[in-house]
């Protein structure tokens, strides 16, 4: 007779266990980097159409793209626009908690920029 091979109850419980944890932490984390994504997204299609316009039209444009994105992490007033030489660009720069359980949270810092003329 062969000797039976695998995993023990104890081992199994173990295993479930980081399974489980690694698992509620991706989906916590998922969130934070759709949103920047959106964020990007955004700035692209702001410099690409409103590139020309003055930074006020820009904002509110923003405004009605974050509303649709469902982008609440930046605001409008966030925005670090600059016009230079026919050149325009957006940036901003924010931080996002995730928290996991009880006291314990994830700091992400992120920074998005897009500018015209660019070769993104």
């Amino acid at each position: 007779m062969r000797k039976q091979s695998g995993m023990s109850f104890v081992g199994f419980i173990i295993v479930a266990i980081l399974v489980a944890l690694a698992a509620i932490t991706f989906f916590k984390v998922v969130p934070a980097y759709v949103e920047y994504f959106s964020v990007k997204s955004t700035l692209k299609i702001l410099v690409r159409d409103h590139a020309s316009e003055p930074p006020s039209a820009i904002r509110e444009s923003y405004n009605r793209h974050a509303n649709i994105s469902n982008i609440e992490a930046v605001k409008a007033q966030d925005l670090v626009i600059v016009q230079t030489g026919g050149r325009t660009t957006i940036s901003t720069s924010y931080e996002k908690v995730v928290p996991l359980v009880a006291n314990v949270s994830l700091l992400f810092d992120f920074d998005a920029e897009a500018a015209s003329g660019s070769t993104e």
